[in-house]
């Protein structure tokens, strides 16, 4: 019977194990900081993101940092303020609905916006 209640009990434990999210590093870091949860010796070796040995605001900085960085790199790059839309003019071509613009207008378009990023 005492196995029973063990294995049920295992049961129960893993599937709110499997259903509990997942923290990201940065709240990890901020909770060990805090003393809310005690590090794992892997876990301290992740959270110790610029690697002085210690677990400090220093690493929730740099966590941050990198997580924004990472954000950064998978948004789309915006148009700069007065860059000419290069690829609005070019499906404007290919709708053939009138006005149509012609080839030049997007070769001027390109020449506008290199010479806005130099």
């Amino acid at each position: 019977m005492k196995k029973i209640f063990t294995l049920l009990f295992c049961v129960v434990a893993m599937g709110f194990a499997a259903n509990a999210s997942e923290l990201p590093l940065v709240d990890k870091c901020i909770n060990v900081l805090l003393g809310v949860e005690q590090p794992t010796a892997i876990m301290a070796a992740n959270l110790d993101a610029n690697g002085d040995g210690v677990i400090n605001i220093a690493d929730v900085t740099t966590l941050i940092d990198m997580a924004l960085l990472a954000q950064q790199q998978q948004a789309p790059a915006q148009q700069q303020a007065g860059e000419i839309d290069v690829q609005a003019i070019i499906n404007d071509m290919l709708d053939d609905e009138p006005p149509t613009p012609v080839i030049t207008d997007v070769t001027d378009g390109i020449d506008h916006n290199i010479k806005l990023k130099k």
